[in-house]
């Protein structure tokens, strides 16, 4: 007996949105906050906005009006693309991944090309075919009017708790929008999140100097016999790739060399970075930015202009891969455009790979005469797509490595060409070697899992006997662990500036580092959930 119509009608519909909450109910799962004392609660909102948003592309999609339509498409391609993400890395987009997006240069969006294709083109088929099965064969309809409604009764309720939070006016914002997300993780919460930050990183531009010292610091500083102070900051750098550190290919010949303790110098076990972005890790290298908060970025003097109080003249040299124009890296750019050099290599002139940073380097040495020098050197190193990270030399000298390991040993000719060009001008130095981060290679960083996106090197050398091996391992924690949130009193020191022991002694043993979701946790913690068999 065949039922009538408006029966099936209605079981149809109740059959559709039946699988449109229990998809939903997975990607709530997947959102759930599992720290959230409020987990029922968070699920259940989690489960709402997004069955609201299924039933919203539903029937913008079954609309008669074109525009509608676009709109209801745009919503499923990009939801498909979160979709895809999630298959892809194994995670939810995070809001460190957002960031980056916003405070990226033009390189490094171009770079990341790949992985975003793999995510975006099966996206646009399946939504594709989706627009044409809707079209062709669903005849099930639904009023709006629901779902809209209870889109805005949630969003009334953000706008209620939002009411209660008062910050300082450079994290209110961002703060604001995590609750956004933490209700909308489908799509909107994405889009908003975007849309705000892509237009306020206007809080980065204001390069005027700041008077505060961090709490930290011992003034007046002293006038050290360093002449030149470099760091040489990495990028996306395994430890476990360097021969260096026990790698079964020699990919680090020179840095064995030059940082070998029979020359003064210091290879470093065990150490981490504090963050798995560059635009979050730099920033705890050369400010006093911590995990918790950026507050010190804006309130304290960064190192630079630390060096810049005690007569060093600054440099930020690097990459034009890396270059700094405008709002782009905003955030470790806002500490770049306080030195007194900003300057890049050009393309156009062969400098396209690293090892062409020591002409640049050596262009300022030449000309500049003041005695003390406080440079920074940030490398493209073994950045993604790891193919435009090395040269034909790197592929003689190993014929048979994988494009990382060949990124790696363009490193480390460009640690010894820079090597050589400051001991050519300077008699007295200290020199740093270390990476914003690790990388899973051929995956990426800034992911929720994965230790190896912490692990980096740290090598040191100087012609001041005081600083030796034994000075940077004061700086390890309890733990075991030699954490790039010390960076800034290493560097502090060499520049002259003494430590408040006991603040030094908390920070020390507070190994944390900062997670792409804006969480810090301890680092032995994470390094054990992380912990590969």
């Amino acid at each position: 007996m065949k039922l009538p119509q408006f029966i099936q009608r209605r079981s149809n519909a109740l059959i559709l949105l039946l699988v449109y909450i229990f998809l939903s109910s997975i990607l709530a799962y997947i959102h759930e906050n599992k720290n959230d004392s409020f987990i029922v609660i968070h699920f259940l909102l989690i489960l709402s906005t997004t069955s609201c948003l299924f039933l919203i592309i539903h029937t913008l999609i079954k609309s008669r009006r074109h525009f509608f339509v676009v709109i209801g498409t745009l919503f499923l391609f990009l939801f498909l693309s979160e979709i895809n993400y999630l298959i892809y890395f194994g995670e939810v987009i995070s809001v460190g991944v957002l960031d980056s997006i916003t405070e990226t240069n033009s390189y490094e969006a171009f770079s990341m090309l790949k992985p975003v294709l793999f995510i975006t083109v099966p996206a646009l088929i399946v939504t594709v075919g989706i627009l044409f099965i809707y079209k062709k064969f669903i005849t099930v309809k639904f009023r709006p009017i629901l779902p809209l409604t209870l889109y805005i009764v949630i969003g009334s309720i953000f706008i209620a708790v939002n009411t209660n939070i008062q910050n300082d006016t450079h994290k209110d914002y961002r703060l604001k929008l995590l609750i956004l997300r933490e209700f909308y993780p489908a799509v909107l919460g994405n889009i908003v999140y975007l849309g705000v930050t892509s237009f306020s990183t206007d809080i980065y531009a204001d390069t005027s100097e700041i008077e505060v010292f961090n709490d930290a610091i011992i003034l007046p500083p002293k006038n050290v016999s360093d002449n030149l102070v470099v760091l040489i900051m990495g990028e996306s750098s395994l430890v476990s790739r360097y021969s260096a550190y026990g790698y079964h290919k020699p990919t680090t010949p020179f840095m064995e060399e030059i940082f070998n303790q029979k020359n003064g110098g210091c290879i470093i076990n065990n150490s981490h970075s504090s963050a798995s972005f560059t635009r979050d890790s730099i920033p705890m290298t050369l400010s006093f930015n911590i995990p918790e908060s950026n507050d010190n970025l804006f309130n304290n003097k960064s190192i630079i202009e630390m060096a810049k109080y005690n007569n060093y003249k600054t440099y930020w040299l690097a990459s034009y891969r890396q270059s700094i124009k405008g709002p782009s890296n905003a955030k470790f750019g806002f500490i770049a455009r306080k030195s007194d050099e900003l300057d890049f290599t050009d393309k156009d002139t062969g400098g396209s790979y690293d090892v062409n940073l020591s002409k640049l380097l050596e262009k300022h040495l030449k000309k500049d005469s003041v005695t003390k020098k406080f440079i920074v050197i940030h490398l493209r190193g073994s950045h993604q797509p790891y193919s435009d990270g090395y040269d034909e030399i790197d592929k003689q000298a190993l014929p048979d490595a994988e494009n990382y390991d060949l990124t790696i040993h363009h490193t480390d000719r460009t640690v010894k060409a820079i090597y050589d060009v400051i001991n050519k001008y300077s008699s007295n130095y200290s020199i740093i070697y270390t990476s914003d981060h690790g990388e899973i290679v051929n995956l990426g960083h800034g992911l929720r899992k994965g230790i190896d996106q912490f692990l980096i090197p740290f090598m040191f050398i100087s012609t001041n006997n005081r600083f030796d091996c034994q000075f940077i391992e004061s700086f390890r924690s309890s733990n075991g662990y030699l954490s790039g949130l010390m960076n800034k009193y290493i560097l502090s020191n060499l520049l002259g500036y003494q430590i408040d022991e006991s603040i030094l002694d908390k920070e020390k043993n507070n190994d944390r580092i900062l997670l792409p979701d804006n969480r810090n946790v301890l680092f032995l913690d994470f390094l054990k959930l992380n912990k590969q068999p």
